[in-house]
């Protein structure tokens, strides 16, 4: 209701010509819709490794209306990933879907409470620290108890769906894992490599002690983890683990150089990680209009891409709406694949690219049910506020999204910058096709000192729409808190 009400307060700032527009230099469209990534950029499929161990180069998640069937497919999943195979293929039913996806819901709560706390330009005091870790502790250990649950413990007979999510969080820890160097997993050892609550909690603590400037000490995890695993509830270990990580955080040595280096690669996981989780999370609440997902490392770019092949049932179409302010909504049809490029040279913009697949994967066997009628990503600007805007003064149009570039920046001491740039080819359209519609986020913060703590507050938000056609960009422009006296 909040993004609704702002977009026809937008549509309110039409009709008083609050939205202006002006012609475009020649190239300048040309300069805002070229394509950074595509399929061919990719590279070669690799099987990522961590600590000595081979893991799966592709991970392919498929409906199957069957519990019994799902579950003997995940423990399946397991063995294949003890025997190293290049790919792993596993079942999935809508109930498990549903389970996986509030999984999803709370892992990216704990990953918000983290980023709150983990501010790398400057030390925060060890007590907030160590409690915004313990509630994200909490939150890990909720999830890490359902994805484990013994079959013995399941209410009723039930399967104890959770246990899907096991190989999901596996391959997504593994990844972000890679896009840190290969920091957050460096001093687990092999056989906690596959343990769900063990590199979470790794990858937790990871992340905090280098928020806060600080190494890891010797037997904290360990400590961690029998806290975290004597609770009778995951909320009754945040008092105890806060006390243990107060204590853990003042002891510990300042970071070395080597360690002094995860801060980036860390800060980049938590900007963009809530936000994959969400989009990942709304894709599983459809699993039942979805026929398969199919996930694949590659190194390209001098860096690790993560692509993933989205296959739709025919006659069905999956959305991804309300992830952000002024968001269109993108609808999947067909067969798409959709490359993840992290760190682009030389601007430092996550890329997302996404491509169409013509005629399905063949190789699955699947062309009837996900491929038949051509695949692509299409975005669309429905609802009232949208309409509104298109039929007062923005000359909006539907069309295929080509790629999706986010860049987070700072321009001092606290500012923080945001820029979503959408790149897409208008369909019915007469002339060139391209189209790029813009968002920016300008949050101008300040730092304030006390004798205890340092905390970042908000003085003023200004956010900026603009949409570009050929010859025109229209602009709108939107300050949400006013600037102070």
């Amino acid at each position: 209701m909040r993004h609704v009400t702002l977009l026809l307060a937008a549509a309110c700032a039409v009709c008083a010509g609050c939205i202006g527009s002006e012609q475009l230099d020649p190239g300048d469209l040309d300069r805002w819709s070229a394509l950074n990534a595509d399929a061919d950029s990719l590279g070669p499929c690799t099987c990522p490794e961590v600590a000595g161990r081979r893991l799966p180069r592709r991970w392919v998640f498929r409906q199957h209306p069957s519990l019994v069937w799902s579950a003997l497919s995940i423990a399946r999943a397991a063995d294949r990933l003890e025997e190293e195979a290049e790919e792993v293929e596993i079942l999935v039913s809508p109930a498990h879907a549903r389970e996986l996806a509030d999984l999803m819901a709370r892992g990216r709560g704990a990953l918000e409470e983290m980023r709150e706390v983990c501010e790398f330009d400057e030390e925060v005091d060890a007590r907030r620290w160590a409690g915004g870790m313990a509630g994200a502790l909490a939150g890990i250990e909720g999830v890490a108890r359902t994805v484990t649950a013994d079959p013995a413990d399941a209410r009723r007979g039930e399967e104890p769906l959770g246990a899907s999510a096991a190989p999901l969080l596996d391959m997504l820890v593994q990844y972000l894992n890679q896009r840190a160097g290969g920091a957050l997993l460096a001093d687990l050892p092999p056989d906690d490599l596959h343990r769900v609550r063990a590199i979470l909690v790794q990858t937790v603590l990871q992340v905090g002690l280098a928020a806060a400037g600080r190494q890891p000490q010797e037997g904290l995890r360990e400590a961690v983890l029998a806290e975290m695993e004597k609770a009778d509830e995951p909320e009754a270990a945040k008092g105890p683990l806060a006390e243990i990580l107060a204590r853990a955080v003042e002891q510990a040595p300042p970071a070395s150089a080597g360690r002094g280096g995860l801060a980036g690669p860390v800060r980049a996981v938590l900007s963009y990680a809530p936000k994959a989780l969400q989009a990942l999370e709304m894709l599983t609440r459809q699993w039942d209009r979805m026929d398969h997902v199919a996930f694949e490392f590659h190194r390209g770019l001098d860096q690790p891409i993560m692509a993933a092949t989205l296959a739709v049932r025919q006659g069905q179409e999956v959305r991804l709406e309300d992830m952000v302010m002024f968001q269109p909504v993108l609808v999947f049809r067909g067969t798409s694949r959709v490359a993840v490029v992290p760190d682009l040279s030389p601007t430092g913009e996550t890329v997302v690219a996404f491509d169409p697949v013509a005629g399905g994967e063949g190789e699955q066997g699947n062309d009837a049910e996900s491929g038949g009628e051509g695949g692509g990503v299409e975005m669309r600007f429905e609802g009232l506020a949208w309409g509104l805007a298109k039929l007062l003064a923005l000359p909006l149009a539907d069309g295929r999204l080509r790629e999706v570039r986010v860049f987070v920046g700072r321009t001092g001491e606290a500012d923080r910058i945001v820029n979503v740039a959408l790149v897409m080819e208008a369909t019915g359209e007469k002339g060139d096709p391209r189209r790029v519609v813009h968002f920016q986020d300008v949050r101008r913060r300040r730092l304030q000192r006390g004798p205890f703590r340092i905390r970042t507050v908000t003085e003023r938000t200004e956010q900026v729409f603009n949409y570009l056609t050929p010859d025109k960009r229209y602009t709108y422009t939107r300050l949400k808190t006013p600037p102070p006296p």
